[in-house]
């Protein structure tokens, strides 16, 4: 089963998935700026029409609590649009924890992301169907750790897979010592950002742990050439790793969406699997990354 904000799916109904995305998020107080909040719900409506149109069926909604979650919102969200949406449980980077955070022990942490999981969101009966984005910073932060911990054991618990943030892909390799070293089996563990390195060797050691990679900054050029990602990617495949690899473009302020001259949740279907494609990546590898391999991960 899949869990989804509008109950319970089967994983042969997920069909195409973004494997790491923001629908509704406010970060506004920690970057402090005005295009770093996504409220609209008749903005993103329309941003998500075209992804629609290219095929893509569900949606791994990774912002936390910390990050503007908005549960209620994405499951209205889900009802005007048809997609499947999975929200998460979770908490962001250390600039972003409370201060209650801060002081709980590692155990309420794990008890808080089970119930999220287990029984609903704040007094809702909408249920998280992931844990994530749990991040690392430039380094492992004593509140990062725990939170890293408690989803790694919460995971464990309730099966639920758990998505990373690894700020500017690094320290993919120390979320893996740690979380695994809780118990949580590999399977369920997707680690984020690693495309940003632009480092097939690193990506490859990461996934010799047994854990599943995302190439989820997808369309974020600024960063890093969709075109340089693509031949990184394309070294991955060769080596017969696309069972564990996934596809998300991580839309987190209003300048990456259509309405703002961005490519919204169209880069992955409407540019970079085109692109895929011409370099001779075949439809079966392409079907793994972005139906089969999320649709393995989230189901419980």
């Amino acid at each position: 089963m899949i869990q989804t904000v509008r109950g319970i799916i089967t994983k042969e109904e997920l069909g195409i998935t973004m494997s790491h995305e923001h629908l509704l998020l406010d970060l506004r107080p920690v970057r402090h700026d005005e295009v770093s909040i996504i409220d609209d719900l008749e903005l993103v409506s329309g941003e998500l029409k075209p992804a629609i149109e290219m095929g893509c069926r569900s949606v791994i909604e990774v912002t936390t609590v910390d990050m503007g979650r908005n549960p209620e919102g994405l499951r209205e969200l889900s009802k005007r649009t048809g997609i499947n949406i999975i929200t998460s449980t979770g908490f962001y980077l250390k600039d972003y924890h409370s201060d209650w955070l801060q002081k709980a022990p590692v155990k309420q942490l794990e008890d808080f992301f089970v119930k999220e999981i287990t029984v609903g969101i704040d007094g809702t009966n909408i249920k998280a169907g992931a844990i994530g984005e749990v991040a690392s910073s430039e380094k492992i932060y004593p509140s990062e750790q725990k939170v890293l911990t408690a989803a790694a054991r919460a995971s464990k618990r309730t099966n639920a897979a758990v998505f990373t943030h690894c700020d500017m892909g690094l320290l993919g390799l120390e979320q893996i010592d740690l979380m695994l070293g809780q118990g949580m089996a590999p399977d369920k563990l997707v680690i984020g950002h690693t495309d940003l390195t632009a480092d097939a060797d690193y990506q490859t050691e990461i996934l010799r742990a047994g854990v599943n990679l995302a190439f989820d900054t997808v369309g974020k050029n600024n960063y890093l050439s969709d075109e340089t990602r693509a031949e990184v990617l394309m070294r991955l495949l060769e080596a017969g790793w696309e069972d564990h690899l996934l596809l998300s473009e991580d839309v987190s302020k209003q300048t990456y969406l259509i309405n703002y001259g961005g490519r919204g949740y169209t880069a992955v279907l409407g540019y970079f699997v085109p692109l895929l494609c011409a370099k001779g990546v075949g439809e079966v590898q392409i079907r793994k990354m972005l139906v089969e391999n999320p649709a393995r991960i989230l189901d419980r």
